[in-house]
């Protein structure tokens, strides 16, 4: 499947650059409170794992946000949970979330997208490699965490935008038809699901 996407934008395999995270990422910021801003804030129990959404947020400002309520957001930034990292919170930021905050205990990930597709990024960090990665770099075992200098390590297979497309437009298809019977028999869900992320493995496994 690989092969197919490359042989597409008639581009060689093997010649696909390896790179680390940061070299893709744009930087992101904290806020900086006044008396009247009012954010919805998503904290690490407003994922659902089960199909990487948002269950609920709070509304929070300078007088009421916890300490963790920090980081500003955009659309099409991806979130990943940093504490108990291996509980797999991932979240790419729809645009109803564009500029609100988000917990510290999140990693916040801003493509530059003149380099890479966010959706790139965003799949990448859900294939084993990454959790094998984060397996082996998480600190602490009672409340396991790592942190997100030690994440913008991580090295991906960064081919040209044509292959990341199509990949991508492949994988959106997969996700969308998990999301369509996550409503299903459990039975259903779970094969559906081991077989996108058979194929999520397949389509972002480059030679390195």
């Amino acid at each position: 499947m690989l092969e197919e996407a490359c042989e597409l934008a008639q581009i060689d395999c093997f010649k696909i650059t390896m790179g680390k995270l940061s070299d893709y990422l744009k930087e992101t910021k904290n806020i900086k409170w006044n008396d009247k801003e009012v954010f919805t804030y998503i904290d690490l129990s407003s994922i659902d794992r089960e199909n990487n959404s948002i269950l609920e947020t709070t509304l929070v400002n300078k007088n009421n946000a916890p300490s963790r309520a920090r980081q500003l957001i955009k659309e099409k930034d991806i979130l990943f949970g940093t504490t108990r990292p291996l509980l797999k919170r991932y979240y790419f930021v729809e645009e109803e979330y564009d500029g609100q905050l988000c917990s510290t205990g999140f990693c916040v990930l801003r493509a530059d997208e003149e380099k890479i597709l966010p959706k790139w990024i965003y799949y990448n960090i859900m294939t084993s490699k990454f959790l094998e990665f984060v397996n082996i770099n998480e600190k602490g075992t009672s409340y396991p965490s790592i942190s997100d200098s030690i994440i913008k390590e991580f090295k991906i297979p960064v081919p040209p935008f044509a292959v990341q497309e199509h990949v991508v437009s492949i994988l959106d298809k997969f996700d969308e038809l998990i999301n369509d019977i996550s409503t299903g028999i459990p039975k259903e869900i779970e094969l559906r699901q081991k077989e996108y992320e058979y194929y999520r493995e397949r389509l972002l496994s480059f030679p390195r």
